[in-house]
């Protein structure tokens, strides 16, 4: 049985220096309608070690869902030259086995947030080899995707 399933794809995040501006830009080019812009303050651990970041990040309304992210330098939150994906993020139901189950298959762990002891919690960025970068976010933070997008609108 696969550690993910394709039916819980549910975001692309892109890191962007400017999130209200590569909002702004988006909805001009491609229509999308975005929340408003989240804030939230979380324990991270790093391969450079454990510290409080605020991470700031919208999602678009419309689907296929883009999530855009206030780049953090020094992190692996920086954008890149060319604004390119910075992730696939997916939805499960048991954050730390699943973490667990990445990096036994060689992705290894890059980032989480850490509010529940030293496993990861809320969510946590997975890096392969080759450079494909996956998110896992607890679902139970997020039952119901599309009403919880509708409520921050």
């Amino acid at each position: 049985m696969p550690l993910l399933r394709a039916a819980d794809l549910y975001h692309t995040g892109i890191v962007v220096p400017d999130v209200e501006a590569a909002m702004a830009r988006m909805s001009e080019v491609a229509g999308y309608r975005w929340t408003k812009p989240l804030s939230r303050e979380l324990p991270i651990r790093t391969a450079d070690g454990e510290r409080v970041l605020t991470l700031c990040y919208a999602y678009s309304l419309d689907a296929p869902h883009i999530e855009l992210i206030q780049e953090v330098p020094g992190t692996p939150w920086t954008a890149t030259a060319h604004a390119a994906a910075h992730h696939l993020g997916y939805f499960c139901d048991d954050l730390p086995a699943t973490s667990n189950g990445l990096e036994a298959a060689g992705f290894a762990l890059e980032a989480c947030a850490v509010t529940d002891g030293d496993a990861p919690s809320v969510f946590a960025y997975h890096l392969a080899p080759t450079g494909e970068r996956i998110e896992i976010v607890d679902r139970a933070l997020m039952p119901d995707f599309p009403a919880l997008l509708q409520s921050r609108a």
